[in-house]
């Protein structure tokens, strides 16, 4: 068995059913006005997170890029965003990477992304001039572990390549020195925009188990 779904590709349009059982359980969205102008319009509840997380990452290095205020300022409230962010993430996801065997991706989120408010606030506090110089470089690093790790765990192709995008975006840095902010800002929140609107290859816990299972009865037919 291969470790990651190759029969299935990279990405493609959602197949999603409108199964009023399915719609519940992943807590769908639907916005019927996105289906006139050919998007998906229905948004599982891993799609919502991303689509915040899209927004949050966008919303806070553009602001940090075209707004003059302050470090301190913005320190306070890049955090109030992005624990927000953290914990509607958490009510979104939280049953079902529980009900998948995944709850440890979730945890994982949390934790980088706490590190990552945690550093940031503290580079401002203490006056750390190497990572207050590397703030962009910090968010891209942390945001390819999470991909990396949901790679990993949903054991899927096309959170490889998003993890690699982050990491070489942070050699594509040094070139845009004036606009670092926008550029991160921009891939972070490109990336879980697309991942929002589109269904990627993966394999979960259960679907691995039920393969298993019919490959033992082939075996033993």
């Amino acid at each position: 068995m291969s470790f990651f779904k190759s029969q299935q590709p990279i990405l493609q349009k959602k197949q999603l059913s409108f199964n009023s059982q399915q719609l519940f359980f992943m807590k769908c969205l639907r916005v019927k006005p996105l289906e006139w102008i050919n998007l998906s319009g229905i948004y599982t509840c891993i799609d919502q997170a991303m689509i915040i997380w899209g927004f949050v990452a966008g919303f806070i290095f553009i602001t940090a890029q075209f707004l003059p205020f302050s470090w301190t300022d913005q320190a306070i409230f890049w955090s109030i965003i992005t624990l927000i962010a953290i914990v509607l993430m958490v009510i979104l996801t939280h049953s079902w990477t529980i009900s998948e065997g995944i709850a440890w991706l979730l945890y994982g989120w949390v934790t980088l992304m706490g590190l990552g408010i945690i550093l940031t606030d503290c580079s401002i506090v203490f006056h750390w001039g190497y990572i207050l110089s590397h703030l962009c470089h910090l968010w891209l690093i942390l945001s390819a572990i999470g991909y990396g790790i949901t790679a990993w765990g949903m054991r899927s192709r096309a959170f490889v390549i998003a993890g690699i995008i982050h990491l070489f975006s942070i050699c594509i840095l040094p070139l845009v020195i004036g606009w670092q902010f926008a550029l991160t800002g921009l891939i972070m929140m490109s990336n879980l925009l697309v991942f929002a609107e589109v269904q990627w290859d993966m394999w979960l816990i259960k679907d691995l188990d039920e393969r298993k299972n019919n490959q033992y009865k082939i075996n033993f037919s």
